[in-house]
């Protein structure tokens, strides 16, 4: 079959082929508009049309040997520990991981991506949903670009992935199992950018109307709290857990179990108990997401929810390498991992069930 050329792209598109150089170029700051970006994202799609700028920088080589790793935050241990497995991972591989905080903030995101994608880099590895989804994709066509995240079916970039509706089930069940019937979830704001936090909350409110109980839950979730904004020096999440937890208390619950978003947050609710006098999980049970190194520690012993998150670094470069390679690209490929509950000590019956 005949290759596409970008002529081809341009008159299933309806644009000019300058329009479509300029697009899948993989340039941010080009004055086109989102639409016509996304009429020309989809007529590459269909027709399978593969720039050659991409195969043009493949051999010449340059820059092949970096990964652009774009992280949200380092104040989030998950974060670090990510960035720490992949720099191992890309290392045994003969590449060097280049680590970029975005401070969740899009334009620097933009900046990121416009200084290392035209052929300074030989892929890209996300940890989060991409800011600017439709332009991304389009340099996936030309830079090897994975996404380790959630689960997202709709973004066409290979992805690993992880079910967090799965995650919440598993958390929701483990402490219906231990007799609690009342429970909190604390969160940092729910955005389009973060879909976890509210797959989370979706897979507990799922697990909990299976066992009858659809008005078990409530929700406390930070609003308009940007990260730059907070007057402290704490981490974000950790900020967020404590002082939700605390006007929690203030006020007063039935609650007997209460779920971080992630284990940064369960660090803020076990700190906020503490100063309480209140002991876990006695008063009550806590939980977090991620399984980050810190909840691993005796002192601590969050039960919580552990990702895989090495098989899946792994797998991202190991992605990365086969579309260098030539092997898999411009194919799409998304693996999901399942999840796995992890119990430690901060986790027990509900008061009114231990005795």
């Amino acid at each position: 079959m005949k290759k596409a050329t970008s002529t081809d792209v341009a008159r299933l598109a309806g644009v000019s082929q300058t329009t479509v150089s300029l697009v899948m170029g993989g340039k941010l700051n080009i004055p086109v508009s989102e639409e016509t970006r996304e009429r020309v994202a989809r007529a590459a799609r269909e027709l399978n049309y593969q720039p050659p700028v991409y195969r043009k920088k493949q051999s010449r080589g340059e820059g092949r040997r970096m990964l652009l790793l774009l992280v949200p935050t380092l104040t989030n241990h998950y974060y670090t520990d990510l960035a720490r497995i992949v720099e191992d991972c890309a290392e045994t591989k003969g590449f060097q991981a280049v680590i970029c905080n975005t401070f969740r903030r899009p334009e620097l995101e933009r900046q990121y991506l416009e200084t290392f994608a035209d052929g300074l880099a030989g892929g890209i590895i996300y940890t989060f949903l991409p800011s600017f989804p439709t332009q991304t994709e389009l340099l996936a066509r030309r830079v090897p670009t994975v996404i380790i995240g959630e689960k997202q079916s709709s973004l066409r970039i290979c992805s690993i992935e992880l079910s967090n509706e799965v995650a919440g089930a598993m958390l929701a069940e483990h402490l219906y199992e231990l007799g609690h019937r009342k429970m909190v979830f604390i969160s940092t704001p729910f955005n389009q950018l973060t879909l976890a936090r509210g797959q989370r909350l979706q897979g507990i409110r799922w697990q909990l109307g299976q066992f009858g109980l659809k008005d078990a839950l409530e929700v406390l979730a930070a609003e308009n709290v940007k990260e730059e904004d907070r007057l402290d020096d704490m981490p974000y999440e950790y900020s967020i857990g404590r002082s939700l937890t605390a006007g929690l208390l203030n006020r007063g619950t039935e609650a007997t179990a209460l779920i971080g978003v992630n284990d940064m947050t369960a660090f803020g609710i076990l700190d906020e108990l503490d100063a309480r006098g209140l002991r876990v999980p006695e008063n009550f049970s806590v939980c977090g997401f991620d399984n980050v190194f810190h909840s691993r520690l005796a002192a601590l012993g969050l039960t919580t929810i552990d990702h895989q998150m090495r098989v899946r670094c792994q797998e991202a470069v190991s992605m990365i390498q086969a579309q260098l390679n030539g092997s898999q690209m411009p194919m799409l490929h998304k693996i999901e991992y399942s999840p796995h509950l992890v119990v430690r000590r901060s986790s027990g019956p509900a008061p009114s069930a231990a005795g």
